[in-house]
């Protein structure tokens, strides 16, 4: 009888050590393809979710926007006016509040140097003033002579310099030419320099409050004169070899016609207009002014304001007047919606506004009055 053959326990051991790797390895391939599937899946189902969340936010905007838009600021249901189809049509919205978008900080120099500082007999230059005086710039050097001055101390705000640069550019293409600015900005010695001599010329004969206020007849009391604005500066025309044009009076020249026509285009009105000055049918404004005087004395306050105030016929007073009345207005032209206006209450200090986000651009600016004005374009 044959001998039994005895088993080598370590080749048993190792059998059993290889069936439990490959059963760890088909363990470890499973779970790796598991992983990757369950993060695929995952990846997919966040992309649905951000794309649901975006839909819903896009349908939330879209419905405030027109609850914005048929609610007045009391919460009662209006209905939003409609402009006219033709012509230039000025709406009040002020039911209505401005639809926000993009947030954006304007600070107190950009309000002093926005275009409506007001200035006149019962409004002062602020204070703080002197804080953007730096930014004045010869005109003559700013435009390389393109704008005509008297010398090269006579200084606007740039965007009052840019306005005038544009204009003189398309005037001369119409073939006006000779255009020259022969004042710009005061500083307060220079005002009260002037109000000094002009006074000089009435002690004689006044005292007081009498002597002030027939002095004001020439000139503005120091800080109340316009041309301290930096925005406000005197026109008229020069030619070395044109005598007689030299000599005519500036209302009486086709570029003044074509100024007093065409400059709320660039931002620029006539500052005060007084009986039949500068044209015929021009109506007095010297009572809302204070000014009745036959100055050839331009402003600066930016395209939509000009726009809207040469459409309703309205000196700065007037404007600002209305829009305290009135703190959400827009400009229409056949139809289409090209500026809105909007004043809030404001301090002093830099501030955050919401403005439309298809805003083309916007412009803010003091009024003096304790109120900041933001100018959207469309």
């Amino acid at each position: 009888m044959a001998t039994a053959r005895q088993a080598d326990p370590y080749r048993k051991l190792l059998r059993i050590l290889l069936v439990l790797l490959v059963v760890f390895v088909l363990l470890l391939t499973a779970w790796f393809w598991l992983d990757r599937y369950q993060k695929a899946n995952f990846d997919v189902r966040q992309e649905e979710i951000a794309l649901k969340n975006e839909e819903m936010l896009t349908e939330y905007n879209q419905k405030l926007n027109e609850q914005l838009k048929n609610t007045s600021t009391t919460g009662e249901t209006a209905k939003r006016p409609e402009p006219a189809a033709q012509g230039v049509d000025v709406v009040d919205l002020s039911q209505f509040p401005l639809v926000g978008g993009q947030d954006v900080v304007v600070t107190r120099a950009d309000a002093l140097m926005g275009g409506l500082l007001l200035l006149n007999r019962w409004h002062a230059l602020p204070a703080d003033f002197v804080t953007v005086e730096d930014q004045l710039k010869s005109v003559m050097n700013e435009t390389s002579f393109r704008v005509p001055t008297s010398n090269n101390k006579v200084v606007l705000f740039p965007a009052a310099i840019a306005a005038l640069d544009a204009f003189i550019a398309d005037a001369k293409e119409a073939g006006l030419e000779y255009y020259n600015i022969y004042e710009g900005f005061r500083t307060m010695d220079e005002q009260t320099t002037m109000w000094r001599d002009e006074e000089a010329k009435h002690t004689a004969r006044y005292s007081g409050d009498a002597l002030t206020e027939v002095t004001r007849r020439a000139v503005a009391y120091p800080g109340t004169s316009d041309y301290q604005s930096g925005f406000s500066f005197r026109v008229g025309v020069y030619n070395g070899n044109d005598r007689v044009l030299n000599q005519t009076a500036f209302q009486d020249t086709e570029q003044a016609d074509y100024l007093n026509e065409n400059g709320w285009k660039y931002g620029i009105v006539f500052r005060f207009p007084v009986q039949a000055y500068p044209e015929p049918d021009t109506i007095d404004k010297s009572y809302i002014t204070g000014i009745n005087l036959s100055m050839n004395a331009y402003r600066y306050v930016g395209i939509p304001h000009a726009a809207i105030m040469h459409a309703k016929n309205w000196v700065l007073e007037e404007y600002i007047d209305y829009l305290i009345a009135h703190p959400h207005i827009a400009l229409y032209e056949d139809g289409v919606l090209k500026y809105e206006v909007v004043r809030m209450e404001s301090g002093v200090a830099d501030q955050e506004v919401s403005i439309p986000a298809d805003a083309a651009s916007y412009t803010v600016s003091t009024d003096n009055m304790d109120g900041l004005i933001i100018a959207i374009t469309h």
